[in-house]
C-alpha cells in the first residue's frame, strides 16, 4: 500500500479502532528513516552544553500557556493515540496565547538543538481530504477539499465523534476567524489590484459556486469550510508508484515525467504553529513515510531556546500573495515578494509607478480609524507589494 492510499484510508480505518512504497515528496516537508545509518541520533532529551554556542542566556516568556478545557482535551486525545512530546511528563512545547498578538501559538517547553524532534503525532491521526478511490480526482481545487471536509467529518456523525477533540478546538466563525479575500466584496477584492491577488480571489468564488450548486450545499456553510481547510490543512505531493512510469521520448532527450499525487491533510496540534517568511526555527517533518507507523513531526531547524515561539513557513510558494489568500493575512517582511515581481508576468503589477495610488497614500489611508478589517488586509497588502520593489 502506497503512503498515499494509507493516509487517506487511515481516517477510515480510524473510525473503526484498527489501526508503501514512495518516491518522493513536495516542499515543505522534510523526510527521514529511523532505519537510515546516521552517526548522530536524533533526540528530544536535552543535554548540557554546545548548540547555543556561548549565549546561553534563556528567552523570557512573552506568552501565556493557553489551558482552556478544548486544548486539554485535544492533547489527551493525541497522547491517548501515542503521539509523542505532548505529555506532562515529556513535555516538549505548549500552547500559549501572544501577549502582544493575542493569537494562539506553540512554544518550546525546553531548549531545543538543530534538527532535534520537538513533537510527532502518528499518521493515523491525520485527517484526510480526499477519498481512497479517486486519488485525489474528487478534490482538484480546495473548495473540494472543503466539501470533503463537511462529508467527511463535520456531518459524518462517527467521524464528529471520534475527532471531537479537534474539531472542537478549531476556529469558528465567531472566533479565530482571519477572513480571506474570497469573503470580501468585489470592490474590495478589486482594490487588491495585482491581478495574481485578484484572479485568485475570484477563482476561489467561481470554485465554491460550482461545488455548491453541483452538490446542493449552502454557500455559506461550504464558503467557511473552505476557509477553514485553506487555512489548516498540509499539501503533500507524493508519486504515485501505482502507475507504470512511460516511455522516455527523445524528443525530451529521454526524460521521463513520473506521475504524481498531490493530497491535502489536516494533522492534529501541528496545525497550531504559526507562520515566519523569514525567520522560521521549525519545519514539519515526515518520519519513515515507507512505513505503516509513520510521522508528522515538528523539527528544528536551528536551535531553539526556551520559551521561545516555534514558527515554520508555510506553504510552496511563500509570497504574500498566497499567504492572504490561503490565511488571511499579510506578513510584515517576506522576501519572495521581491521574487515574485523582479520575475514578473501578466499578473504582475512590473513597477511601483503602475500602482493606482502611491505608497504614501495608502500608509495614510490605513491610519483612518473608521477603515473596516476587510480594507485594512486590503491596503496592508498593497503597501507590502509597493515595499518589495525596492
Amino acid at each position: 500500500m502506497t503512503l498515499f492510499q494509507r493516509i487517506c484510508l487511515t481516517s477510515f480505518l480510524f473510525l473503526a479502532q484498527q489501526h508503501s512504497n514512495v518516491l518522493a515528496f513536495g516542499a515543505p516537508f522534510a523526510i527521514s528513516s529511523s532505519q537510515s545509518p546516521k552517526k548522530k541520533v536524533l533526540t528530544n532529551k536535552s543535554k548540557a552544553g554546545g548548540g547555543f554556542g556561548k549565549n546561553n542566556v534563556s528567552v523570557p516568556a512573552d506568552h501565556t500557556a493557553d489551558t482552556s478545557k478544548e486544548i486539554e482535551d485535544l492533547i489527551h486525545f493525541l497522547t491517548s493515540q501515542n503521539s509523542v512530546g505532548l505529555t506532562a511528563k515529556e513535555k516538549c512545547c505548549e500552547v500559549g496565547i501572544s501577549d502582544t498578538t493575542n493569537m494562539r501559538g506553540l512554544y518550546a517547553s525546553k531548549d531545543f538543538k538543530k534538527n532535534d524532534i520537538i513533537l510527532k503525532v502518528p499518521s493515523d491521526l491525520v485527517l484526510a481530504l480526499s477519498d481512497p478511490q479517486l486519488k485525489g480526482a474528487d478534490a482538484p481545487a480546495i473548495a473540494h477539499c472543503g466539501r470533503n471536509f463537511m462529508d467527511m467529518y463535520l456531518n459524518n456523525p462517527t467521524a464528529s465523534q471520534t475527532w471531537a477533540p479537534y474539531l472542537n478546538m478549531l476556529p469558528s466563525k465567531e472566533s479565530n476567524f482571519d477572513r480571506t479575500p474570497d469573503f470580501f466584496t468585489d470592490e474590495e477584492i478589486d482594490a487588491l489590484e495585482l491581478p495574481l491577488a485578484v484572479n485568485k480571489a475570484k477563482q476561489r468564488l467561481l470554485d465554491i459556486v460550482e461545488v455548491c450548486t453541483k452538490d446542493d450545499i449552502p454557500f455559506d456553510d461550504l464558503q467557511f469550510a473552505t476557509w477553514l481547510v485553506s487555512s489548516r490543512c498540509m499539501a503533500i505531493s507524493i508519486e504515485d508508484t501505482s502507475e507504470p512510469l512511460p516511455m522516455s521520448d527523445s524528443d525530451t532527450g529521454g526524460a521521463i515525467s513520473k506521475p504524481s499525487q498531490t493530497i491535502r491533510v489536516m494533522v492534529p496540534f501541528l496545525d497550531l504553529i504559526n507562520h515566519s517568511s523569514d525567520n522560521a526555527n521549525a519545519e514539519i517533518h515526515l518520519i519513515d513515510p515507507e512505513k505503516d507507523e509513520a510521522w508528522f513531526a515538528i523539527r528544528a531547524t536551528r536551535p531553539i531556546k526556551k520559551n521561545k515561539e516555534l514558527t515554520i513557513g508555510y506553504g510552496t510558494a511563500g509570497t504574500s500573495v498566497d499567504l492572504l489568500q490561503d490565511y488571511g493575512f499579510v506578513p510584515n517582511s517576506n522576501r519572495f515578494d521581491s521574487y515574485m515581481l523582479t520575475k514578473g508576468g501578466d499578473n504582475i503589477i512590473e513597477t511601483v509607478e503602475e500602482w493606482s495610488t502611491t505608497l504614501e497614500a495608502d500608509e495614510k489611508a490605513l491610519e483612518d480609524p473608521e477603515l473596516s478589517a476587510n480594507m485594512k488586509k486590503v491596503l496592508e497588502f498593497r503597501c507590502k507589494m509597493k515595499k518589495s520593489y525596492s
